[in-house]
């Protein structure tokens, strides 16, 4: 029975932070229906770790401006990517730690299922997250140093673009995520996309002011610059998430949650290696 109390309206949003951040809230079920019927808003969550990426950035931009111009070799992909593993409370690494199990492991679609869901860890999880970290943390090298502060933000918003992706062309699961990815259709890949599109533009356009002002740099050959990134960034990220989805149908016969986490990760380095290919063949502009 009801206590008189009206019930709160769900909210996708909040369950989005709820599950992809550190910050917790107190959900209903209308909130995780919401989540399963509008996963499309996840771009959101890369928003947030959009903007408190371009905060550290601030922070190693000024330490290399001030005369310590060799720790930023080290703390560029150290800031960005511990911000997004704790960030997440390694949810997502940890799909990726169970995707490399169930992939590289041998025999029937059956041995590679039971292989994703063990709860411990194999030697192809333990390879493909260690590859990946590798390759990842090498990739922030390829973004040109003057453009740190505008394609890494808007990378973060790119990762979630390829998790919708992964959901609109994967086959759901009878376990968790299985509505998610279910009610997931080509249609919210395009709705991602153009509000990933539009959340990266934001941020791009932060980045491109405060790199402007700091270094001094044209701010309409930054915005040009930063539009051609965003829009490699858009088809590295879009194209990984099917390239995974279709990966997880073939071995899995179903797109899961670790799934969607290991299409985060492995979208970074892509997106990153994209961007920054992409930025490297751009005169310089400071």
């Amino acid at each position: 029975m009801s206590d008189g109390t009206p019930e709160r309206k769900g909210s996708a949003i909040r369950a989005l932070v709820s599950f992809f951040t550190i910050k917790h809230f107190e959900l209903v079920q209308a909130d995780i229906d919401e989540m399963e019927k509008k996963f499309h808003l996840v771009p959101v969550v890369g928003m947030i770790y959009g903007l408190l990426a371009l905060i550290l950035l601030m922070a190693v931009t000024f330490m290399v401006e001030n005369g310590d111009n060799g720790l930023w070799i080290i703390m560029v992909p150290a800031a960005c990517m511990g911000l997004a593993y704790f960030g997440s409370r390694f949810l997502h690494f940890d799909g990726l730690t169970d995707f490399g199990d169930g992939t590289v492991v041998s025999g029937t679609r059956e041995d590679h299922i039971r292989a994703l869901k063990d709860t411990l860890v194999g030697a192809g999880g333990v390879g493909t997250a260690v590859a990946v970290v590798l390759i990842s943390f090498c990739a922030y090298f390829t973004i040109p140093y003057a453009f740190i502060l505008v394609a890494i933000p808007m990378s973060e918003v790119l990762l979630k673009v390829a998790m919708v992706f992964a959901a609109a062309y994967g086959e759901p699961s009878n376990g968790m995520a299985a509505r998610q990815v279910s009610q997931t259709t080509k249609a919210s890949a395009a709705k991602a996309l153009v509000l990933g599109a539009v959340l990266s533009l934001i941020l791009m356009a932060l980045g491109c002011l405060i790199a402007d002002y700091w270094l001094g740099a044209d701010l309409t050959k930054f915005l040009e610059y930063g539009v051609l990134a965003l829009v490699a960034g858009i088809i590295a990220a879009s194209a990984m998430g099917v390239l995974v989805a279709r990966k997880a149908n073939r071995d899995f016969g179903f797109v899961n949650g670790d799934v969607l986490g290991a299409t985060n990760e492995l979208a970074r380095p892509a997106v990153l290696i994209v961007m920054g290919a992409v930025l490297s063949l751009v005169p310089t502009i400071l």
